[in-house]
């Protein structure tokens, strides 16, 4: 599992080379950019339940989004990280965060809304990983939000050595098998980025 350690390894020294709470998330631009581009987030929870976000890093996204979402939601993360985590742990003190690696987790319970990105495994893992999520991590009513913050781009250089850079989320999920039931969107007009939050449906991708 070198992959993973390495990838662990890159983001905390990315993330934790800065004080600022959504740098600590790997966002580099300033607050307003990062609103614009991971609100569509909260705009996928359609009703109240359990959120657990995959990648969770400081915890400052689920504290954004028990602010932003329109429907209470009990929150949890997960990250490879312990240093990530225990910050996460500090900044949202009624939450519940784990240190995991998501690819091989056991949950200890299934979760409403799930949120995750390709890029936290190897490109030829992409399927058995969302699989995995699927049929093990997403309750039976649940959703699957698979965010994608380099839409549109074709020269991503985020993404971990062997991830793959997915300019279009949508019709990737799609040529992998998964029904993608809809999507919200972000831009930010600064930068020119842009941000797709593919929504997956358990019961419809359950024979999978």
């Amino acid at each position: 599992m070198s992959w993973f350690e390495d990838a662990r390894k890159l983001t905390e020294e990315h993330y934790l080379a800065s004080d600022e709470p959504w740098k600590q998330s790997g966002f580099s631009g300033p607050f307003e950019r990062w609103e614009t581009l991971r609100k569509p987030i909260a705009e996928c929870i359609d009703r109240s339940g359990s959120f657990l976000d995959i990648g969770c890093a400081n915890g400052f996204l689920i504290e954004c989004l028990l602010k932003w979402s329109s429907y209470p939601i009990q929150p949890f993360g997960l990250d490879i990280s312990e240093l990530l985590v225990t910050l996460a742990r500090i900044r949202v003190p009624t939450a519940t965060f784990w240190r995991g690696n998501s690819y091989e987790w056991k949950a200890p319970h299934t979760f409403d809304f799930v949120r995750t990105e390709l890029c936290y495994v190897q490109a030829e893992n992409e399927t058995a990983y969302l699989k995995h999520l699927l049929s093990s991590v997403v309750s039976p009513k649940g959703i699957l939000l698979v965010a994608n913050y380099a839409e549109d781009n074709v020269n991503n250089s985020r993404v971990f050595k062997g991830a793959n850079n997915v300019p279009e989320i949508v019709p990737h999920l799609r040529s992998l098998g998964f029904v993608v039931e809809s999507w919200r969107d972000g831009f930010d007009k600064v930068k020119g980025r842009h941000t797709r939050v593919a929504i997956i449906r358990q019961e419809l991708n359950s024979c999978l």
